[in-house]
């Protein structure tokens, strides 16, 4: 959303990393992020409302500019806590203060019940909660994008170059679809459940082809099976917060303000003006110079437009919110992205692998 004036941004083409284990930055981190809460402007270039993994690529790309204020706006606490850190404590995070308990409605198609709609609600959202896969969009998910929108940078190639440019790729060199050097460090997953060959061998027989990382050429078939692809790095989670966003935060042109929570954004006639929060036990309004970024994630983000009385119209006279904008999609055309799981049983016991063995990829390449 753009307010009302143009703040020019210059960036570069890769965030810059810190070492994980820096504790002289994580204090400098804590020491100016303290002083610049405490600080509270009333107003900055870009305020960014969301800290996971959209918002904190787009934060940290701003940050990049010393000369740009960013003020980035998050419902949720720190992730500097052992369950996020702990790539192994992940499944602890879904129930905790870490987990929006978004619950669909009752589905007759599913005996009555009701599923759960979980997302992150911590510094790096569902990136600082999850179980870290990486996993890139088909090949034909990006052309269908591309050919609705009518823009080709939506466009498989444009995107797989991006991705290139983004990666971190610690696993065997594949120039044509990994890169290597950029801020998002993944790997092949180290240690899988012993019982993979034997899945690896069952799916070949099939005649399923079995791809060698998960977001390769795999990307371009019509089918086939993979190793998962993480974003953990020596046991720890590497969520899109820690990639883009921490490495500005000892920069006093980044605010990041956890606990914080976007009420609505602010408007006069139907320019943004900024944003008002629940900070600190009271409400209060803060302005922005150049645009206010919505990265709330699909259930929040449509819930402050609605507040902010952006919507359909028929919605929020319900509601008693004023009209700033009849837009009946908004809260609209949600799609989940549902995960099936098999259980078998097996009748042999199965050794332990040591982690990083690699004895998966080569049953993968045995088959590739």
């Amino acid at each position: 959303m753009k307010t009302e004036g143009q703040v020019p941004i210059e960036q570069k083409d890769r965030p810059k990393s810190v070492p994980d284990d820096s504790a002289e930055f994580a204090e400098r981190v804590r020491v100016n992020q303290g002083k610049l809460r405490s600080e509270l402007k009333s107003q900055y270039d870009f305020i960014v409302c969301g800290s996971g993994s959209s918002g904190s690529v787009v934060a940290g790309r701003l940050a990049e500019n010393p000369d740009i204020s960013v003020l980035v706006i998050e419902a949720g606490g720190d992730d500097d806590v052992p369950t996020v850190n702990d790539a192994g404590q992940w499944v602890t995070n879904i129930g905790s203060e870490r987990y929006w308990q978004f619950e669909a409605e009752p589905n007759p198609h599913l005996n009555g019940r009701a599923i759960p709609m979980g997302m992150g609600k911590v510094l790096g959202g569902g990136s600082g909660m999850n179980a870290m896969i990486w996993a890139r969009g088909h090949k034909s998910d990006w052309d269908f994008f591309a050919s609705e929108t009518g823009e080709p940078r939506w466009g498989y190639e444009s995107v797989l170059d991006t991705y290139r440019r983004i990666e971190d790729w610690q696993g065997a060199p594949d120039p044509r679809y990994r890169g290597t050097g950029g801020p998002v460090f993944v790997q092949p997953l180290q240690d899988p459940n012993p019982a993979a060959p034997a899945l690896f061998e069952t799916i070949h027989s099939l005649g399923i082809p079995i791809f060698e990382n998960q977001n390769g050429r795999i990307m371009e078939a019509d089918a086939g099976a993979s190793v998962a692809d993480v974003r953990i790095r020596n046991g720890k989670r590497q969520s899109v917060f820690r990639s883009y966003v921490f490495p500005y935060m000892d920069q006093a042109n980044l605010t990041v303000l956890p606990h914080a929570l976007v009420t609505r954004v602010t408007f006069e006639d139907k320019r943004a003006t900024g944003v008002e929060i629940s900070y600190d036990g009271r409400v209060r309004s803060i302005r922005a110079r150049g645009e206010v970024i919505l990265s709330l994630g699909a259930m929040h983000t449509p819930k402050v437009l609605m507040q902010s009385g952006i919507g359909d119209q028929a919605e929020l006279n319900h509601f008693g919110i004023p009209v700033i904008e009849h837009l009946p999609g908004v809260g609209l055309g949600f799609q989940d992205h549902p995960g099936v799981c098999c259980l078998w049983e097996c009748t042999d016991s199965l050794p332990t692998r040591p982690a990083g063995s690699g004895h998966i990829r080569e049953e993968c390449d045995r088959f590739s």
